[in-house]
């Protein structure tokens, strides 16, 4: 009996360490996503930059322009368009940035329970273990 009680704690165990694994695939692909987030708000943030230059030397006088790139083709683009575009594509991603920001914190704090759960859980199954160690001890000594 004590044997199944023994076995079963293993299994819950395992179980246990099992969704622990999982939630650090799923953190090690959240911050994966993050890195990729920042390196592109990165990129926008230089874009932008490019653009604000080009809207300087424009108002000073010299003739930019600006193209974007649809497929294959570069297309004339206004600048103050493109110089929009790129502000609302960095808001976009810092949204995400955001929201990818919040799930890591929400799954680092899963792992900490969880993983805090399974030394319990493994405290109490070598506790449990000595205990009956010391009564078999103690029954082998008796007879």
């Amino acid at each position: 009996m004590e044997s199944n009680i023994g076995t079963r704690a293993a299994a819950e165990i395992d179980d246990q360490i099992n969704t622990f694994r999982s939630l650090q695939e799923e953190l090690t692909q959240h911050n994966i996503d993050y890195g990729t987030l920042m390196a592109q708000r990165n990129e926008n943030d230089l874009v932008l930059k490019e653009l604000e230059v080009c809207a300087v030397e424009s108002e000073e006088g010299a003739e930019v322009m600006v193209y974007k790139q649809i497929g294959p083709v570069l297309i004339k683009n206004d600048l103050e368009e493109a110089i929009d575009t790129v502000k609302k594509r960095l808001e976009f991603i810092t949204g995400e940035m955001d929201k990818a920001q919040a799930s890591i914190t929400k799954k680092q704090e899963q792992s900490q329970r969880l993983a805090m759960k399974i030394q319990e859980m493994q405290s109490a199954m070598q506790k449990a273990a000595v205990e009956a160690a010391k009564a078999v001890a103690a029954g082998q000594s008796s007879n």
